[in-house]
């Protein structure tokens, strides 16, 4: 009667666990995605964007040439980031957490 009692909890804790992983994996990797994002903008905005405006610009005599090329590149780096950011940090995320975090809670000997 224990053994059945214990397997029970026990399995309802590796599906408990299990469960936990996931919304952990969730909101770390929206955490992580939303602070790399954060930086991605302040580098590339502040620290790039202006001499990559005015060397388009200069090279094509048009400002709006150079601005608009630089507009579309950055909206098709966002759109790479989005669709596919997500899935990799998300790997990555359980990938540590499996490796560390869930050795912790484990039991197996």
């Amino acid at each position: 009667m224990f053994i059945f009692i214990r397997n029970f909890i026990h399995k309802k804790w590796c599906i408990f666990r299990n469960e936990i992983i996931k919304i952990l994996i969730s909101i770390m990797t929206e955490v992580f995605l939303n602070f790399l994002l954060l930086i991605f903008c302040i580098i590339v905005f502040f620290l790039v964007s202006f001499s990559l405006c005015f060397f388009l610009s200069f090279y094509f005599g048009n400002y709006v040439i150079g601005f608009g090329i630089l507009t579309i590149l950055y909206f098709l780096i966002f759109i790479i980031i989005f669709c596919f950011g997500r899935d990799i940090t998300r790997f990555i995320i359980k990938d540590l957490l499996n490796k560390s975090f869930i050795k912790i809670f484990d039991d197996k000997k």
